[in-house]
């Protein structure tokens, strides 16, 4: 019988593909994969059994790699020599009628990607835009928001990334690896679509993405690995102009501990985590996956059939087949 795998705790330097996909570490469970249990237990077993038919070609996700990877380099490097290592600037072929380059979404322009793409396959090739937007966005972040720009510099400072936990916690295997983490604080880099980043625009994409969930996820065991109660914080910056950002706190989402009387206290989505994490560990212990009737109070004999509040009915909808 194979020796079981188990990662070591915490790993400097781990590659992200790894971390993710690789062998023996894909059987640990990811703050983004327990969210799957949102909608059931029976999905999100699908979805880890079937990785391949869950890739995602995101455009969005693409930019958003490309900027944790530009503040990784300068994390670790002070400078972004890591990122240009990484990422390869594609020249998108010039339409000879105009004389400029294909845009990205043409025929023309993704043929040549491929191709480039299957010629250097251990190249990661972005488009020039691309790479422009990021340094830029990056700029705005380190010189022009005010105090948020000085506590990014200050994370900079203190802050290591690259770094990959391994945790054990009821028989179950954990995973985390924070964009950036201190001795005191785990820091999330997010970039949005937002044209205002009021408190209430910001509410309301932590709860579409779950954020707070994946907040407390990191917490839970960070405290279970080390005994600290981390404070976390997300850093949301706009991809569009003045590309502004903030620093917001997840103590009102996720777990929040008080030093003075050694408490901690939940936040709705620590209280979520919680019920998830639960509903993992029982899964994993009984082996069995229920579907969405698992939303469903069972009733009389155990039966589960669903109870769905009908619309108002409107008064004002009538028929007229005469003249009357």
């Amino acid at each position: 019988m194979a020796e079981e795998f188990v990662a070591e705790p915490i790993i400097i330097g781990l590659e992200n593909e790894v971390y993710h996909r690789g062998e023996g570490y894909d059987q640990y469970l990811s703050s983004t994969q327990i969210k799957d249990y949102l909608v059931s237990p029976k999905y999100a077993k699908y979805k880890h059994d079937h990785p391949e038919e869950f890739v995602i070609s995101d455009d969005a996700l693409e930019f958003g790699s490309m900027y944790h990877a530009y503040m990784e380099s300068l994390l670790n490097h002070g400078d972004d020599r890591a990122f240009a290592k990484q990422y390869h600037v594609f020249e998108a072929p010039v339409n000879e009628k105009t004389g400029k380059p294909y845009g990205r979404e043409t025929q023309k322009y993704l043929s040549a990607l491929e191709e480039a793409k299957a010629k250097n396959p251990d190249l990661e090739f972005v488009s020039e835009d691309r790479v422009n937007l990021v340094k830029l966005m990056v700029t705005e972040l380190l010189n022009n928001c005010g105090e948020t720009s000085k506590q990014v510099h200050t994370i900079l400072k203190q802050g290591q990334s690259e770094v990959s936990h391994f945790v054990e916690y009821e028989g179950c295997k954990f995973k985390f690896r924070p964009d950036v983490e201190t001795k005191r604080k785990i820091i999330d880099w997010k970039t949005i679509s937002l044209d205002s980043l009021h408190p209430g625009a910001i509410a309301k994409t932590i709860t579409k993405f779950g954020y707070g969930i994946s907040a407390a996820f990191y917490q839970f065991f960070e405290h279970e690995q080390s005994g600290i109660w981390k404070d976390f914080y997300w850093v949301f910056q706009q991809k569009t102009p003045p590309y502004d950002a903030v620093m917001v706190s997840a103590e009102q989402w996720a777990y929040a501990y008080n030093k003075e009387y050694d408490v901690v206290s939940m936040g709705p989505s620590a209280l979520l985590f919680k019920k998830l994490l639960d509903q993992y560990i029982e899964c994993q212990k009984t082996g069995i996956y229920q579907g969405a009737e698992i939303f469903i109070e069972p009733g009389f004999r155990g039966h589960r059939i669903m109870s769905v509040d009908a619309p108002t009915f409107n008064s004002d909808f009538r028929f007229y087949n005469k003249n009357e």
